[in-house]
């Protein structure tokens, strides 16, 4: 059997989860408490967060807190013994607390270690290399090791320029060894319970079906989001395989051909636009300022559809929170991401009525999952005695297109109604400006300016609406769209539903928080489906 070793080396965690049925076993350590060298804060609950992460994946869990070198050791060689009993077992080692390097190789260190010299620094710490070989050794199908170790070094003998970790010498077999940071940089410990690059990674791999080279893409670039381009992952590829985190979802969608539901003729709310259908040219130019190479231009055709005037606000989401004491998943599950003035950061009691800035009834809700939205869009249908657009059984959503109900639109629906038979980078031409739409800066070229960043959403319809009557296309809020996030199809088009890769969701729009680049009409972006921060909303529409 081919061995499959991916080797994760990062700011905190991985998840492995069952790819099909094999045995899994993971060794957790989480070093804070240091007796000789700088203390560090965020250790111990990444290790915690760690292993119940992969407990409910289904992994079996060992967890050495605050580890001198023996109980280090000792657990590494309890995991290759288990991994051992079966060839086709996954292992996950998850290592956060401090590491260095010392002639090129990369050391991680217990917390009782006293290294008054660099020439002492093997016979105290736990050597990388050694310990990926050990591992190596098991034989097993797929390892997984993740190192929160890119601290600076705290030793007063460290040599100039030894900062970080190095690449590993030595990259076993259908590897992947990703830095938390570039090599030779560092990343600091953290100011929230985790650190940037946890809470990256945790919203990451809760998305069932995702695969383990679109974990490691998605994560560095929100990464590289979050931090401003300060905190840039650095990945390793030796693995060409192709595994799985965790059990992938079935989803399927009823196409109109499959649906017994007879549309009824109904009443349109007045704060929605009726949108004639009809073939336009999805994506950008060539030649426009700061595109994207997934907005490759292509043919669709859109059937007539209605949505949403505003975004979804405050005001309506109160109500049916209300009606059904429905509790979103960042209330459920430990918060969302907030912009802190440096970077966002994921924050315990972030949600949709705590968004960390000001905002009334009329502005755009906030702090959403795409997993929210749908449950909103139900109960909704529900409350106007429409048909369901959507059947929810867990992490498992079918859509029903023909139904007459509430739903989020697809991303051709979406751009259809923001371009509003423009052509140029935005409705309002080929230059935006704050006057025009809330978002950070002028168009097109101080998009990377040091200044001051929005603070916070502003009410829905605050700016002019484009020429079909629909406000804040551009900015506010990004908006959930239906569709899974992938390439775009070369073929013409009719009402397409997305990717089939079910990794991410796609969102539109841009925010408050955004430059002029990321709210052109034909930008994308995407996120998991449980994911949620204060710039991220959604709209409806209707048949």
């Amino acid at each position: 059997m081919m061995k499959k070793f991916a080797v994760f080396i990062t700011l905190t965690f991985f998840l492995a989860a069952g790819l099909f049925a094999q045995q899994k076993y993971a060794l957790v350590i989480g070093n804070g408490a240091y007796a000789n060298i700088t203390k560090l804060n965020n250790p111990v609950n990444d290790a915690n967060d760690m292993a119940a992460a992969l407990h409910e994946l289904g992994f079996t869990v060992e967890k050495v807190l605050n580890g001198n070198l023996y109980q280090m050791e000792n657990g590494i060689v309890n995991l290759k013994n288990k991994l051992k009993g079966s060839k086709n077992s996954y292992g996950f080692l998850f290592y956060a607390g401090h590491g260095v390097q010392s002639n090129g190789e990369n050391y991680l260190i217990p917390v009782d270690a006293d290294i008054s010299s660099e020439s002492f620094l093997r016979r105290q710490s736990i050597s990388v290399q050694e310990m990926l070989d050990e591992l190596n050794d098991a034989g097993n199908e797929l390892n997984v090791i993740v190192l929160d170790a890119c601290r600076d070094n705290p030793f007063p003998w460290k040599r100039s320029g030894s900062r970080g970790l190095q690449v590993v010498g030595n990259q076993p077999t259908d590897s992947i060894i990703v830095f938390a940071t570039s090599a030779g940089s560092t990343a600091s410990d953290g100011s929230g319970r985790n650190g940037l690059f946890t809470g990256c990674l945790l919203e990451r791999i809760k998305t069932p079906g995702i695969e383990v080279a679109e974990v490691f893409r998605l994560t560095m670039g929100d990464v590289i989001r979050a931090s401003d381009n300060q905190q840039r992952p650095a990945v390793y590829n030796q693995f060409a395989g192709q595994a799985y985190l965790g059990s992938k979802p079935q989803v399927t969608i009823m196409q109109p051909s499959q649906s017994t539901t007879t549309l009824q003729s109904v009443s349109v709310p007045a704060d929605m636009v009726r949108i004639q259908g009809g073939t336009f040219t999805m994506g950008s130019t060539a030649n426009e300022p700061e595109r994207d190479s997934d907005e490759v231009q292509h043919q669709v055709t859109v059937s007539s559809f209605y949505i949403g005037k505003y975004e979804v606000t405050v005001g309506e989401f109160q109500r049916f929170v209300n009606a059904t004491e429905y509790r979103t998943e960042a209330e459920k599950d430990g918060g969302g991401y907030v912009w802190t003035g440096s970077q966002f950061e994921k924050k315990a009691d972030a949600n949709w009525k705590n968004p960390y800035f000001s905002q009334e009834d009329n502005h755009p809700v906030v702090l959403v999952s795409w997993n929210d939205a749908v449950q909103y869009c139900n109960w909704l249908s529900g409350q106007e005695k429409l048909t369901s657009a959507y059947t929810i059984n867990g992490n498992n959503v079918t859509l029903n297109k023909n139904a007459n109900g509430y739903r989020l639109p697809t991303e051709a629906e979406w751009e259809y109604a923001c371009r509003a038979e423009t052509t140029t980078s935005f409705n309002t031409g080929n230059n935006i400006t704050t006057s025009q739409a809330n978002y950070n800066g002028n168009y097109p070229y101080n998009n990377n300016a040091k200044g001051e960043y929005r603070k916070n959403t502003t009410a829905v319809g605050s700016f002019a609406p484009n020429v079909w009557g629909i406000y804040d296309m551009h900015g506010n809020v990004w908006e959930w769209c239906w569709d899974w996030y992938g390439n775009y199809s070369s073929r013409l088009q009719t009402d397409p539903l997305g990717a089939s890769l079910r990794y991410n969701r796609v969102i539109r729009g841009g925010s408050w928080f955004n430059s002029a680049k990321d709210v052109r009409s034909a930008n994308r972006g995407d996120g998991s489906p449980g994911y949620r921060g204060n710039y991220l909303g959604f709209r409806l529409v209707r048949p």
